[in-house]
């Protein structure tokens, strides 16, 4: 929307100039005019004209306005107005000379922060805490606690005046008991899901302690430079649920370790072990920061601001002078900065994800896009648009599906393929045939339902998602059959001679999101084919050559549990339906590794690419003798063979409705292996298949294991037997 350069008028407000535009709401800075000419420069927020109309968002910004009417307080911005002009709902907001929190950490990587100085970190969340505490403390007219949660802290909401002042915004998505009729579970999942507490993920009720969870993560991103997790919202649902991110101290080693504790008590998975409420964490920020910067000035963050901002400012005819003993503070605040954090920040750990090279896209001909496009804004209706070439072709006739779901934000699946959009979204589908949807949020159990319209018409589908409850044998049915039931525990390790084991994929596997893998994400659409180049020096003194890596992929129902690991090296490898692709050396002797391989990621289809360096340190994982079976005892002069079979219970680790793994990874010390028939080759893993016989020489141990993504759908067992065979050992082992 362009204004005329004298502005417009909006009731007893003249708006000025639009500065920002939300999900359902505009801001505009403008001028208000009071009697004798007096004048005052405010914020004015707005509902989006095609919002208007829709009486859930209408009812949320009613929400917002009633919540942040009763709250004055000095690190919150104050509602001077609520009304209506034409039919148009508003708010008047104090006017905040500054920047959000997120154009400030932005800025300051431009100037080469790569992670803000300490006690400025500190002095932004001791403030937004104190904010957060008297809006969580607030009683109504007869002294009830309101129980106001923001449930939407991030640094888009914080606002840093060029003075220094700290100010919350946006509570529009915040809870009262009093405020609004939204039921929890609609707005549990609301929000930026980065900053989501646990409970928040699995779309449980909430307390004051979500916000303080938030707050933890607005602190870990200033002084690490980068978020706890990233990657695709479910796979960050699911870490943020298992609290599985990097210690602070990993990232910016110049933190020290009282207040790595405390950030990781902010960030615990179990609110109950969190602080008890923000002004107990604010508490223990401000005794922490007085007793390590006592001569930390309260004029610091104004400063700060002036250096980040000084172009701005200047154009605004404000110049901008710092004290001499700032500059200096600065100076060495950057001299500080640990090397790693000093680097300019990547959108991951290793490389973005591969996307064909970008052509224009031809003008939509389908109606229900074009409502997608209204209702839910150009990039969901880009993903919309992508969807309806992929599972109708471009000049099929369609229908739409206009599906929600309890909670909102879950992923949804159509015919095996997941979209790019989150519920809620418009889904034009084929009018030629059935389809299935499926809707899947973390710490929920899974929805489907199948669908068929005629030409033109518009479903309205709910998902009602209740929480996953934990797993039982299930009971025969009719036909006098049953789901696998879990099998008892058997001992981790044993000792060779041993006549047969079993391998068990919901005992002996480990999580490979939880390590330290490279990482690349991938378009589940798409076929890539993958390479490993150059050699490792791996095992005891570094005295052994490898050239392949294991590599896991994750993925979704399309995927087969037998194509989701295995080793990469030289040879050409091609992978589909896959969110991501993590790459790792096993690590079983230490810090004897060294050197790193390139591992070539090419998409077929466009020959677009990207090369992911993995380090044998770096990117090492070891896992945890519970997390696998280990077979000790054997002869390093002797030769072994390992073979594999199924059991009347076969191996699973994608579901009981996914197809057999019939593969294991197992991990050796350092010794020689080979398959039936090929060359020995040295190195520390190798992946033994049912119906093939690997060879092992060597080796004093052999330890079993499945990488996987989630053990709570893995069932049955492999049976392994290791026998002895004739012959001399193989040279160089």
């Amino acid at each position: 929307m362009l204004l005329p350069a004298e502005g417009q008028e909006f009731g007893k407000y003249l708006l000025l100039d639009r500065v920002a535009v939300g999900g359902m709401s505009e801001i505009y800075r403008a001028r208000m005019t009071a009697a004798a000419g007096v004048t005052k420069q405010v914020v004015i927020k707005k509902i989006l004209p095609h919002y208007a109309g829709n009486d859930a968002f209408v009812s949320m910004f009613i929400n917002e306005a009633r919540i942040a009417a009763g709250l004055s307080h000095g690190n919150i911005s104050q509602v001077i107005d609520f009304g209506e002009v034409e039919g148009e709902y508003y708010l008047a907001l104090e006017w905040v000379h500054g920047q959000p929190l997120s154009q400030v950490v932005r800025r300051a990587r431009e100037k080469n922060l790569a992670t803000l100085p300490v006690p400025l970190a500190l002095r932004v969340v001791t403030e937004m805490l104190r904010g957060l505490a008297y809006a969580h403390n607030q009683l109504d007219e007869s002294g009830r606690p309101l129980n106001i949660i923001h449930r939407d802290v991030s640094p888009q909401n914080v606002l840093v005046g060029y003075a220094g002042q700290v100010k919350l915004v946006d509570f529009g998505i915040a809870r009262a008991r009093m405020a609004s009729r939204i039921e929890p579970e609609e707005t549990a999942a609301q929000g930026k899901y980065l900053y989501f507490a646990p409970e928040q993920a699995r779309g449980r009720e909430l307390d004051a302690r979500a916000d303080i969870f938030a707050a933890g993560v607005v602190l870990y991103e200033m002084l690490c430079g980068r978020l706890p997790w990233e990657g695709e919202r479910m796979e960050v649902l699911k870490a943020i649920t298992l609290g599985d991110f990097p210690p602070p101290r990993s990232l910016n080693p110049s933190i020290s370790p009282e207040l790595e504790r405390i950030l990781l008590t902010a960030m615990a998975v179990e609110r109950e072990r969190r602080y008890p409420s923000a002004e107990r964490f604010g508490e223990v920020l401000e005794t922490y920061l007085h007793t390590a910067a006592p001569d930390f000035p309260a004029s610091a963050l104004a400063h700060f601001m002036g250096y980040l901002f000084e172009s701005e400012l200047v154009a605004e005819g404000r110049p901008v002078r710092l004290p001499p003993d700032f500059l200096g503070q600065l100076e060495q605040w950057s001299r500080g900065l640990p090397e790693e954090a000093a680097r300019p920040r990547t959108p991951s750990r290793s490389q973005p994800a591969l996307r064909p090279p970008p052509t224009p896209p031809e003008p939509p001909r389908k109606r229900s896009v074009l409502v997608a496009w209204v209702l839910f804004g150009a990039p969901v209706a880009a993903a919309l648009l992508a969807a309806v070439l992929l599972f109708t072709g471009e000049d099929a006739k369609t229908f739409s599906v206009e599906l929600t779901s309890t909670p909102q934000g879950a992923s949804v699946w159509v015919d095996g393929q997941l979209l790019m959009s989150h519920t809620p979204t418009l889904i034009p589908l084929s009018a030629d045939r059935e389809h299935l949807i499926e809707v899947h949020a973390i710490g929920m159990e899974s929805w489907s339902q199948r669908v068929r319209a005629e030409e033109g018409a518009t479903l309205a589908v709910r998902a009602q998602l209740r929480p996953a409850r934990p797993r039982r044998p299930a009971a025969p049915t009719q036909a006098g059959a049953s789901a696998p039931a879990p099998l008892a525990q058997i001992p981790n390790e044993a000792r060779f001679p041993l006549p047969g084991f079993e391998v068990r994929p919901a005992q002996h596997a480990f999580l490979v999101p939880r390590s330290s893998a490279a990482r690349l994400r991938l378009d589940p659409s798409r076929t890539y084919s993958l390479r490993a180049e150059g050699t490792l020096a791996h095992g005891p003194a570094a005295g052994a050559s490898v050239d392949a890596v294991v590599y896991y992929l994750e993925g979704g129902p399309g995927l087969l549990a037998r194509e989701s690991f295995g080793l990469l090296g030289p040879e050409e490898r091609r992978v589909s339906q896959a969110f991501a692709l993590y790459l790792f050396v096993p690590e079983t002797s230490g810090q004897d590794n060294a050197g790193s391989l390139r591992v070539h990621v090419r998409e077929t289809q466009s020959g677009t690419g990207a090369t992911v360096m993995v380090d044998a340190r770096q990117h090492a994982l070891t896992p945890r003798p519970r997390e696998s079976f280990t077979l000790h005892g054997l002869d390093a002069a002797a030769t072994y063979e390992v073979r594999l079979r199924d059991t009347a219970r076969p191996a699973l680790t994608r579901g009981i409705q996914g197809e057999a793994v019939g593969r294991v990874l197992v991990l050796q010390d350092g010794g020689c292996g080979a398959d039936e028939g090929g060359p020995w080759k040295p190195g520390p893993a190798r992946v033994v298949e049912a119906g093939r016989t690997t060879r092992f020489a060597g080796v004093s141990w052999l330890r079993f294991t499945f990488p996987d993504e989630d053990l709570e759908d893995n069932a049955g067992a492999l049976a392994v037997e290791v026998k002895p065979v004739p012959g001399p050992r193989p040279p160089g082992c």
